[in-house]
């Protein structure tokens, strides 16, 4: 995942027009139009990466030192928003990157192996189960990479006073599991057609800023040291829910009859 996420920011950069880059996911909907998108993200001087320090989680592996000590290591959104320069960073990067594809690793769980293979099949994979869990077996340490790659290179480069430490992306985490406590079973709630409304979306974008338990942080959300609604993307929208809120107006973008004819 994070080779694929420096390839796009590669071929972005090859345009020299481009000053923000901005990964988002394909179950993302947009909270605002494109104009004033637009201004928040060119307004803002700052990458806006979402990154943290967890001293409760277990990812970090003692054999990323000491390309990778054990201070440095963040975790944070993959959603992420790059101005040129830090692009540029992350793609340039090769010595941290070889470090997280030796040591950092997700290890799939018999609590997540199931989702996984659902969503393996939807893409036309199929695995065996023993396969899986036998590699599994052989990590010691559980690492989701883009969740830390991008915020622990910014920690080493000594670039976190150029970031807005928060992410663009909004997202409804689902504990329902028999341990609050275990974020292993956490994932994102997928909002279908009855639960997408203009209510919603209007609520996601009163947010104006996010709380950081681990580190005791309340971070405002600020562009260029202004007060901003922290998001301006929200996942995730199943098809259903995403044309639900176009149909209602509720980012004042075209009905989606009328998106439709263009096509």
């Amino acid at each position: 995942m994070v080779q694929a996420e420096k390839m796009l920011f590669a071929a972005a950069l090859e345009d020299p027009a481009n000053q923000r880059f901005v990964l988002l996911s394909d179950s993302c909907v947009p909270l605002y139009n494109f104009s004033y998108t637009y201004t928040y993200l060119m307004g803002s001087p700052k990458s806006i990466v979402d990154s943290f320090t967890d001293k409760t989680e277990k990812r970090y592996n003692p054999n990323m030192s000491p390309v990778i000590r054990k201070d440095k290591w963040r975790k944070g959104s993959q959603w992420v928003m790059l101005i040129r320069k830090h692009a540029e960073v992350v793609v340039g990067d090769k010595h941290v990157f070889q470090v997280f594809r030796k040591h950092c690793k997700m290890v799939v769980t018999n609590a997540l192996l199931g989702q996984k293979l659902v969503n393996a099949r939807r893409l036309g994979f199929v695995f065996r189960r023993k396969q899986i869990l036998k590699g599994a077996a052989q990590e010691e340490h559980d690492c989701i990479p883009d969740e830390h790659y991008v915020q622990t290179l910014f920690s080493i480069k000594g670039l976190e006073d150029e970031l807005e430490r928060r992410t663009l992306t909004y997202t409804s985490w689902n504990q329902s599991t028999l341990d609050p406590k275990d974020k292993m079973t956490w994932h994102p709630t997928t909002f279908e057609y009855d639960a997408a409304s203009p209510e919603q979306i209007n609520a996601i974008k009163s947010i104006d800023h996010v709380n950081y338990e681990v580190e005791h942080r309340t971070e405002w959300c600020q562009s260029n040291g202004t007060s901003v609604p922290c998001f301006l993307f929200a996942r995730k929208f199943s098809y259903g829910a995403a044309m639900h809120l176009l149909e209602d107006g509720a980012f004042g973008l075209l009905k989606s009859a009328q998106l439709l004819v263009n096509f």
